[in-house]
């Protein structure tokens, strides 16, 4: 793959977040799931399909039915039993009936339908429900795209935020790698990847932490093979230029739209999550206030063990004959 078509392809894993900060979209926790439950509902559709083409009839016509007569119930009862009151009244006032039935007398309308309410009092509540059902099904097809981690060249700073609602902060060394600040890895899980596929996985270390947090980043499914070495070059020449080349091709919003059906089948119309700015600055000041109070060797002893750890994971990869120092 030649270059520019490269820096084409990074626009469905990179956005513009300012003029000094790009995001990396998530990859496992993403498109993975949300691609997987609309499969899901493919195959529900299908089965319905399937059971409801024996009567001829088309698919979910039971349930839509069953939705519609909850509403009836709930909202316009007398729609169902005005007609009933009548057929009945009628058949009350032949005069056969009459003389069968001398002491069956005549009820009103109001005593009728209060019988015919209590009865169906359960579908009257079960109507309430189905607009709360629905609007779930339709947040689980449109499941919100989470925050990736966050690039800022200005701070030199790689953050991400994490479960518990707060910040993870990695410092990007004047020296050296721009990438000395984390531990990465160019081939992280990929589901139904095969062997060709892979996710860019980053882990982002604290003092205070002993557990990194990793995230698993690139769009999934993955355009390219080799969608997690670009991820891994752009953030370097984001880092180190000026005007890095890709950054033409990157818009303020993720892309979705390929050719690659199932690109846009795991990513389209996904709600994204607010970001709440205030709340990163915040957590960002106070790691660039304990970073500060670092002298510069406690600085270079802290990038030393993150190259140590990265040392190794390379080690690994090359024995597996990857490259995860592609440039």
């Amino acid at each position: 793959m030649n270059q520019n078509k490269a820096y084409k392809t990074l626009k469905y894993s990179i956005r513009q977040c300012g003029e000094d900060e790009i995001e990396i979209r998530n990859s496992f926790f993403d498109g993975y799931p949300r691609g997987f439950i609309r499969l899901l509902f493919i195959g529900i559709f299908c089965m319905s399909w399937y059971q409801n083409a024996k009567y001829k009839q088309p698919p979910f016509s039971y349930e839509i039915a069953a939705i519609k007569e909850d509403f009836i119930w709930a909202f316009n009862p007398d729609k169902e039993i005005y007609p009933l009151y009548e057929k009945s009244k009628k058949i009350h006032n032949d005069p056969e009936y009459q003389r069968m039935f001398p002491n069956d007398k005549l009820r009103s309308y109001e005593e009728y339908r209060k019988s015919y309410i209590e009865k169906f009092q359960f579908e009257r509540i079960r109507a309430y429900f189905h607009p709360i059902w629905m609007a779930f099904l339709l947040f689980l097809f449109c499941l919100p795209r989470p925050r990736g981690i966050r690039v800022n060249r200005k701070k030199r700073i790689i953050y991400a935020p994490i479960l518990n609602g707060t910040y993870r902060v990695a410092f990007v060394p004047k020296e050296g790698d721009p990438l000395g600040g984390v531990v990465y890895s160019c081939y992280g899980p990929h589901p139904l990847g095969g062997e060709s596929l892979y996710s860019f996985v980053m882990a982002i270390r604290e003092e205070k932490n002993m557990l990194p947090s990793r995230h698993y980043l690139g769009v999934y499914p993955s355009v390219t093979s080799k969608q997690s070495i670009d991820i891994l070059n752009a953030i370097r020449a984001y880092l180190t230029e000026d005007n890095p080349e890709f950054l033409k091709h990157i818009k303020p919003r993720f892309s979705v739209w390929h050719y690659i059906a199932t690109i846009p089948f795991c990513n389209a119309f996904a709600l994204p999550v607010p970001f709440n700015r205030a709340k990163a600055d915040k957590a960002i000041e106070s790691a660039l206030a304990d970073w500060n109070k670092k002298t510069n060797n406690q600085k270079q002893k802290w990038f030393k063990s993150i190259a140590e750890e990265q040392k190794l994971i390379n080690e690994e990869h090359s024995a597996e004959g990857l490259d995860n120092q592609a440039k």
